[in-house]
């Protein structure tokens, strides 16, 4: 991932595209998105990293998507439909599908990427399925772009902005309550 980084900060005033592309690449091939907004906080700083990160997850999750319910439908059918997990999102989506969504998104079971394509699937149209992916994602993209680069800045700079640092604590516990209130929601909902 350091090679990675280093060839995609060599890119100069093109880096945040050529980043946001390979980002996209990564989600339509499965790759762990933590390591990408880890490292778009290194290299473009918390705030710049924080929203290439969602625009390119944005796109990735659009074109993951369409091509799960367009292309791959038969086959994540044949690997998942029998899952009881899955057979639970579905029936779930069905009742409290932006509820449900929030909350695979705000507490990952399956990687992002790989819930791109298994929401695809489901009966959840697209537009709740990106506007609940992307508002839901915003805490912990923040949390981990601010600590790619804190972690940054303590390694190559040897100092520690404070600023920084109370954005992720603050990120952090976002998280922390965003997931209280979402599973709160469906145990009253007595799911």
């Amino acid at each position: 991932m350091s090679a990675l980084a280093d060839w995609v900060d060599a890119r100069g005033n093109f880096a945040p595209l050529f980043f946001m592309l390979i980002n996209i690449a990564g989600m339509i091939f499965v790759l762990p998105q933590t390591i990408f907004v880890v490292v778009a906080g290194v290299l473009f700083g918390a705030v710049k990293g924080t929203a290439i990160c969602l625009v390119s997850m944005a796109v990735g999750s659009s074109i993951s998507f369409f091509m799960g319910r367009f292309v791959f439908k038969r086959f994540i059918l044949r690997k998942f439909g029998k899952d009881p997990n899955f057979i639970k999102l579905e029936v779930l989506s069905h009742r409290h599908p932006l509820k449900v969504l929030a909350l695979s998104r705000i507490v990952p079971v399956v990687p992002y990427s790989v819930a791109n394509y298994l929401w695809s699937i489901t009966k959840v149209r697209f537009f709740p399925f990106l506007m609940m992916s992307i508002l839901c994602i915003i805490p912990e993209t923040v949390f981990l772009a601010t600590g790619g680069h804190i972690l940054s800045a303590g390694v190559v700079k040897g100092t520690l902005n404070w600023k920084f640092l109370a954005v992720l604590v603050s990120a952090g516990a976002l998280i922390f309550f965003l997931v209280k209130a979402v599973r709160k929601g469906l145990d009253d909902e007595q799911l």
